[in-house]
């Protein structure tokens, strides 16, 4: 009984220690950021996800977010801290 206990324990470990590596992973993307990066972070995967797929940061230049920013925040009618909060995150993540 204790060996089939023993076994069992031993199975699980593999996959919860797979599923732990994963977590921590994933969450590592915003254990960089500031909380004006993580708000932005935030906003852009909210309001920008929900008329199309999210674009990769890496794919234009800080000017390029900026203007895109500008350009759809007036569309959903952004506040200026929001706008900044989005290009923060964008520039930084742009750049990494």
């Amino acid at each position: 009984m204790i060996r089939k206990m023993g076994k069992m324990m031993s199975d699980l470990l593999v996959p919860l220690m797979i599923i732990f590596s994963l977590m921590l992973i994933t969450c590592g993307d915003t254990i960089n950021l500031t909380a004006k990066q993580q708000q932005g972070k935030r906003i852009y995967e909210s309001l920008c996800d929900s008329c199309h797929n999210l674009i990769n940061p890496k794919t234009h230049t800080d000017t390029e977010w900026v203007q895109a920013i500008n350009r759809y925040g007036i569309k959903l009618q952004l506040q200026p801290s929001e706008k900044d909060a989005i290009a923060a995150y964008l520039t930084f993540a742009n750049d990494n």
